[in-house]
């Protein structure tokens, strides 16, 4: 993909995972109130046989940015673990949409944390997500 098929104001991701490498290429962006939105431009690698994005694909980005939230907005932890993960697909994309992850964190602290996830195309929402993560002890 070339940089101009991306937005002006993101960058690539600061996630350097096996798998993440193999879905992306994923890019970030920091909102007014310090979170993270995640991103990308949909391919052809990311479609099902029905032409339209796969509802993994949605998923793993919607789990990815409220995990990384989760792990670099709130207090320091050194991992956000993923115990649950609820998907609603509201809408179909395709290729060459450009899908943002919107984050709001509802339980910051603790051992147990929250998030909830929109994943957008423009203002139109197609994706809605709720997780919940374990945040282990550091060193634990």
């Amino acid at each position: 993909m070339t940089r101009a098929a991306v937005p002006a104001g993101w960058e690539p991701a600061p996630l350097d995972e096996g798998y993440l490498n193999l879905v992306g290429p994923l890019y970030a962006q920091r909102a007014g109130d310090g979170a993270y939105r995640i991103a990308f431009r949909a391919g052809a690698a990311h479609l099902n046989r029905y032409g339209v994005v796969h509802g993994g694909m949605l998923a793993t980005l919607a789990d990815v940015a409220i995990g990384m939230n989760l792990a670099r907005v709130t207090e320091a932890v050194e991992t956000a673990l993923t115990l649950n993960l609820a998907m609603d697909f509201v809408d179909a994309s395709g290729s060459g949409d450009w899908i943002e992850a919107h984050v709001a964190l509802t339980k910051r602290t603790g051992r147990v944390r929250f998030g909830d996830c929109e994943l957008r195309v423009g203002a139109r929402v197609i994706a809605r997500c709720h997780a919940t993560f374990y945040a282990p002890r550091p060193g634990a």
